[in-house]
């Protein structure tokens, strides 16, 4: 190969800029859509991939290995214009999910191929270019291997880095420059024009990236199933974020539930709230008040604050703190020490700093403090315990607008979750959750199904005397918001007929206490023997299995042969109501459901039919057919381990954003290692291979005995030690995994 050294360095950038762009692209998407739509772009890189292997394999001038470097600096070339003109085009291509199901849309359907095409072509031309540079190393594979996986290790570290500081649209501009860049070093002793021409695509894509430190060069539009639904000319501050991308709206009047109810006997005028969207969703907000909360009247008036009237409270903790508004609420009720937990930093340096002035009874007399941590996290490296955690609607907006985050994890609402608040609890603490009530209930009914689990393992006999559930009332076609109590010690009677009185007042309704029947869901399961709930269970018309760290979908309520029954009418769903029109039907499964047919239907377009047309597996006897499937049985097996390392690593590192940096990086650049370590078994690459596949068997049980066993007692570490952590202990692994490509190359 002539000019080893430029097609190294052009192999790290293109690798680098395709992580850089498919990092954005799902900050992008998780916008323009939903979160879960936007975990579609890795199908889409890997489609795109597979169609560039097809081509190299049956292309004529490939496979006859016409081609050199400097002429594959046409397709990095079209790689960076592409990936600009494609995030142009994406952005404008009407895609409405909802509408599929509300409306039956199918335009929709289209829209979805149309954006697979749109999106898939720079990952193509990516795919090209690397997978020539690589089949052309000769052996020098291993050194070409190692550059591949190391650029694509930075650029997930550095996909999110440039999210945080220069945004999702200019990050993919970023992308594109990278890409121009690899361009002009394989095009060095190319044709003029074309040296030209990638030079100048490198001027255009650096001055568009430049350019968009300092103004939105391309405006993202939400759709209409989100809040921010053509309100995006209120916006009075705006800030990209790897955990979301925040709006902050200009002050206005409006009576907000803030993830829970609002007493419909409070009539006066509302204090003015500066709205907070994440993704345009998950609204939050920072009320505008100046006086003591104690003399705030519609702060008692929420549902959220009944667990502030069981008893005295000194201490309170709000995890997804938001706006600030659960803790003017227990500032109002008298709790005396008040922390307010948020994962997002823009959120946290909207209400601490930049707005700071907007609500001075937030910081009146230091009883609040505000923290940028990950819930459970900020639990396990405090000693401290609490009279009150308090969780309000967290992901509520976020997970339930779309319905598409039932194919979503989330770790705030499982098992081990709940046993961590638990063992924060003072003696007689209360862990407090306002979630959607539904009819039939489900995430409530949830909740209480995965605590009843936990007090098990707990040791409580009698789960059902530490438990009241409160609903409001029902808004604007809504389901009612419903307050989960779960007391650490046994609710007494003269507390739950305080509990009552408090509630009528405010017309709220208390749907189960420990000391009387009532005829619903509730009471059914929660007054039943250990042999009756799992019977309950079983037979719920949801899926309201208590959720676990290692199968954390809370959110995922469907039964399979009720989103099959939507076809025929008998799903059992007819009677759901409550939430938005979306959050009825299981819309997260049936766009599953679309995108894997037509990811299916692309992938014989553009992968298998090729090769069945080229004759490559038709002609080419065991031999091939044994190469095909060694490949695709380790990309395979890649993908299972890091996708289920990204999953398991997530609460240790801070949350599944931490994850995909710190697990995902990591894995990629001890690959990149482990392939380079791999030249010592070039003479004799079977037995080598025997020994990397015995050795990555060993270091994937012992991976999972570390996770397992080791990383509950290492909780408490602070945050960059449990990377660092993270990162020691994905190095033997990481080493062999990157081993059995090149070995069987």
């Amino acid at each position: 190969m002539q000019r080893p050294k430029a097609s190294l360095a052009s192999l790290f950038l293109l690798s680098l800029s395709v992580l850089v762009m498919e990092v954005c692209l799902t900050r992008v998407f998780s916008v323009l859509s939903w979160h879960h739509f936007a975990y579609l772009i890795i199908s889409l890189a890997l489609l795109g991939f597979g169609a560039a292997g097809s081509y190299l394999t049956v292309a004529r001038r490939f496979a006859d290995g016409e081609v050199q470097p400097a002429r594959l600096g046409h397709f990095a070339w079209l790689f960076a214009v592409s990936t600009v003109l494609s995030v142009a085009l994406a952005s404008r291509i009407r895609f409405y999910p909802a509408d599929i199901v509300l409306y039956r849309d199918y335009s929709n359907v289209l829209s979805l191929l149309i954006l697979y095409v749109v999106v898939g072509i720079p990952f193509f031309f990516a795919g090209v270019c690397i997978g020539r540079l690589v089949a052309m190393a000769g052996d020098r594979v291993n050194q070409f291997y190692f550059a591949d996986l190391l650029g694509a290790g930075v650029g997930a570290l550095a996909g999110l880095v440039t999210i945080n500081h220069l945004g999702a649209v200019t990050g993919i501009f970023l992308a594109a420059t990278l890409g121009a860049l690899a361009a002009c070093i394989l095009g060095a002793g190319g044709v003029r024009w074309r040296r030209w021409a990638y030079g100048l695509t490198l001027l255009i894509t650096a001055g568009l990236t430049a350019l968009g430190t300092r103004i939105e060069l391309l405006p993202l539009h939400y759709p209409p199933s989100k809040d921010m639904f053509r309100q995006e000319n209120r916006v009075e501050y705006s800030r990209w974020h790897v955990v979301g991308k925040i709006d902050v709206q200009r002050p206005y009047e409006g009576y907000w539930s803030f993830g829970g109810a609002l007493a419909r006997r409070y009539t006066a005028p509302p204090p003015a709230v500066q709205g907070i969207y994440q993704d345009g969703a998950a609204p939050t907000g920072i009320m505008l008040v100046e006086d003591d909360p104690k003399n705030v009247e519609i702060l008692g008036e929420y549902l959220q604050g009944v667990a502030y009237t069981v008893q005295p409270v000194g201490t309170a903790l709000v995890i997804g703190v938001g706006g600030g508004i659960d803790a003017l609420i227990a500032m109002h009720h008298g709790a005396e020490k008040i922390v307010g937990v948020d994962l997002n930093p823009v959120t946290v340096h909207a209400v601490k700093d930049r707005y700071r002035q907007r609500c001075p009874a937030l910081w009146r007399d230091g009883r609040f403090e505000m923290v940028v941590a990950e819930g459970r996290h900020y639990l396990t490296r405090t000693g401290q315990r609490f009279d009150v955690i308090q969780l309000s609607g967290v992901d509520t907006f976020t997970a339930l607008s779309s319905g598409a985050y039932a194919l979503s994890e989330n770790f705030l609402y499982t098992r081990e979750a709940m046993r961590d608040y638990w063992d924060h609890l003072t003696a007689d603490g209360i862990l407090s959750f306002s979630r959607w009530l539904f009819d039939p209930p489900r995430e409530t009914l949830r909740l209480i199904t995965t605590q009843t689990a936990m007090l098990a393992e707990a040791g409580v006999t009698q789960p059902q005397q530490h438990v009241v559930v409160l609903a409001g009332p029902a808004y604007k076609g809504r389901s009612p918001w419903a307050e989960t109590l779960l007391k650490r010690s046994p609710f007494t009677a003269e507390q739950v007929a305080a509990l009552i009185r408090w509630a009528e007042d405010r017309g709220f309704e208390v749907l189960y206490d420990p000391y009387h029947e009532r005829a619903n869901a509730f009471n059914a399961f929660l007054c039943a023997d250990a042999r009756g709930r799992a019977a309950f269970v079983t037979d719920y018309t949801f899926n309201i299995e208590p959720t676990t760290d290692d199968d954390p979908f809370f959110f995922q309520f469907y039964r399979w042969k009720s989103v099959f029954g939507l076809a025929t009418g008998k799903s059992g769903l007819a009677g759901s109501t409550g939430g938005y029109g979306i959050t009825r039907v299981p819309l997260g499964f049936l766009i599953l459901a679309f995108s894997l047919a037509q990811m299916l239907v692309l992938s014989l377009v553009f992968i298998l039919a090729p090769l069945w047309r080229g004759a490559r597996l038709r002609s080419s006897g065991r031999g091939r057919l044994g190469v095909f499937v060694y490949f695709a049985a380790l990309g395979l097996g890649f993908m299972f381990i890091e996708i289920a390392l990204l999953q398991k690593f997530s609460v240790f590192v801070g949350g599944p954003v931490y994850s995909m940096a710190i697990t995902l990086a990591s894995i990629l650049v001890f690959s990149g290692v482990g392939s380079y370590i791999a030249r010592v078994f070039r003479r004799r690459p079977g037995r080598g291979l025997a020994l990397v596949i015995t050795a990555l068997l060993i270091a994937t049980a012992a991976e999972m005995l570390l996770l397992k066993h080791a990383m509950p007692h290492l909780m408490g570490l602070a945050l960059p030690m449990r990377w660092l952590v993270t990162a020691a202990s994905l190095l033997p692994l990481g080493l062999f995994m990157g081993m059995p490509f090149p070995t069987g190359l």
